[in-house]
């Protein structure tokens, strides 16, 4: 086989796994992980004539379903695959590549041979160069459909033994509320804790008070209360230097009745096996199981401090302003907030700082016009454009270089490559001769080890030169699609979305109007 491309091999555990293990043997349980999967395909190669010797290139996906392709070792193989870099595929079994029948069958019965990629599953005793010029055997499609069915079957229960845990009052989510911790001794259940509670009772003390959210996050603020994060994380570094309480995170713990000794469950559904994406239910459709756990809160305190409800609110939808997000204010670090005009206009569109009145520092922006920001912005923008294309147009002298180099470099990885092929052809002379017995084996060992060391060499280089010859490529043509970018942009008169998302990382503001940008938008450079 003298084909300079990789043979792949691919590894894959789940979830899906993790749940039939659980009744399955240790001999089971041993043959899906993946250390298991690496040797047997790595013993398969080596045991085939005409896969042995030839660059193996290894894609893992530890923990990510097969019911989708949304799988990052999966993806990087595939686009190695695009790109003509793979020759051969090898999996255990069709399930380890992907449990959807149709999309499975599409990968076998099209992709694979229009790329002229071999696709062998080992378990399945399926390969691909068997089977050229027609579609996938019958025997092969029955047991994709199967393994399609399987993934559904134990999705179905997994979700339903979910159900179950919650239904007998296990707390089976993630992170506990503020106030609470999961106990070391019982598994799945819920615990009072104390360092915490003591907090979450103050503020509800507070509330009970009369005071409202953002009162209460000035109290809290004045006496150094610890937030969440602080209390849960005093090792982690904040990233800003006035990480405090917000009304936001007082009304979030005041109107959760997590405190009231209640567990809810049934809040999301997915929409099919596999997918990332939940729809959510009405809140009146919830499951709710009661005297659950040790509540903090007796009924009465918790009416009187929740009196704020979310589905009580006056807030609207607002529109978005394009730096929404982007812009953060010089004083205290955090994001400002956008404000549309009311008052018949008398308020035009503004930013202002949202922390201002909780923290009380002097130098916040607590006001800025939006079509004056929008302005300055604009016309940064412009000069960075103008910096940018000024750039481009220096760096075209380099492109007679470039191309030189491109040369140079495609000449030396081609001279590469017919070295590997020939060091490949030596190597398989020289195990045909051994099987022959026309050399002993003692040098045969010496010349293929001699063979292999030229053969790790060249795979080095031709590894090096494919990346510089990559890197150089994509800077020859760099320049030609951002002149075209920028172009593009110049000759907008109104700041967008994608122009913001596009160039713009963040803005700042200062009390006295000054406004600093950082760009995210280099046009290649280093």
């Amino acid at each position: 086989m003298t084909d300079s491309r990789k043979i792949a091999i691919y590894l894959r555990l789940s979830i899906e796994d993790d749940a039939l293990d659980g009744k399955a043997s240790t001999e089971q349980r041993e043959s899906n992980s993946i250390s298991n999967q690496r040797k047997m395909l790595l013993d398969y190669i080596r045991n085939d004539a005409e896969l042995m010797g030839q660059e193996v290139a290894e894609f893992c996906d530890d923990g990510f379903s097969g019911t989708n392709m949304d799988r990052p070792g999966l993806q990087e193989m595939l686009k190695q695959v695009k790109q003509s870099k793979i020759s051969c595929i090898l999996v255990k079994d069709m399930s380890r590549f992907a449990r959807d029948y149709i999309e499975l069958g599409d990968y076998l019965n099209q992709i694979f041979p229009f790329m002229g990629v071999r696709f062998i599953a080992v378990n399945d005793h399926y390969d691909s160069r068997e089977h050229e010029g027609s579609t996938t055997p019958l025997d092969t499609a029955f047991q994709t459909l199967l393994y399609d069915l399987y993934s559904k079957d134990i999705s179905v229960k997994v979700k339903t033994s979910f159900q179950n845990k919650c239904a007998n009052g296990e707390y089976v989510f993630g992170q506990v509320p503020f106030g609470y911790a999961k106990s070391e001794i019982e598994k799945n259940t819920v615990i009072v804790n104390e360092k915490e509670a003591e907090i979450v009772r103050h503020i509800f003390s507070l509330a009970e008070k009369g005071m409202s959210s953002t009162q209460i996050a000035k109290e809290l603020i004045a006496k150094q209360t610890p937030t969440v994060t602080q209390m849960r994380h005093p090792e982690r570094k904040m990233e800003r230097e006035h990480h405090t309480w917000s009304n936001t995170a007082v009304r979030r713990i005041l109107n959760n009745r997590f405190y009231l000794g209640e567990m809810a469950y049934g809040k999301s559904v997915r929409k099919s096996v596999g997918s990332k994406n939940g729809i959510a239910v009405p809140k009146e459709e919830w499951k709710v199981i009661t005297d659950h756990h040790e509540p903090l809160v007796t009924p009465e305190v918790f009416a009187l401090a929740s009196a704020y409800r979310p589905e009580q609110s006056t807030k609207r939808k607002r529109e978005k302003h394009p730096l929404t997000g982007k812009i953060y204010c010089g004083g205290c670090g955090y994001a400002i907030n956008y404000k549309p005009q009311r008052n018949n206009g008398k308020m035009p569109n503004h930013f202002w700082c949202r922390k201002h009145s909780l923290l009380q520092i002097p130098d916040c922006c607590t006001y800025f016009r939006a079509d004056i920001l929008e302005e300055i912005v604009l016309t940064e923008l412009y000069r960075e454009l103008m910096r940018r294309g000024d750039l481009i147009k220096q760096r075209e002298s380099l492109e007679q270089f470039q191309k030189v180099e491109l040369s140079r470099l495609n000449k030396e990885l081609g001279n590469y490559r017919m070295q590997y092929r020939s060091l490949q052809t030596e190597k398989d002379t020289l195990y045909e001769n051994y099987a022959v017995k026309q050399i002993e084996a003692g040098e045969y060992c010496s010349r293929a080890d001699g063979i292999a060391l030229q053969m790790e060499e060249l795979s080095c280089k031709i590894e090096e030169a494919e990346l510089a010859f990559g890197r150089f490529t994509e800077e020859y043509n760099r320049p030609k699609q951002d002149i075209k970018e920028i172009i593009r942009f110049s000759q907008m008169e109104k700041l967008t979305q994608e122009a913001v998302d596009v160039f713009i990382k963040k803005v700042i503001i200062y009390r006295d109007k000054r406004v600093e940008i950082e760009w995210n938008y280099a046009f290649g450079e280093e």
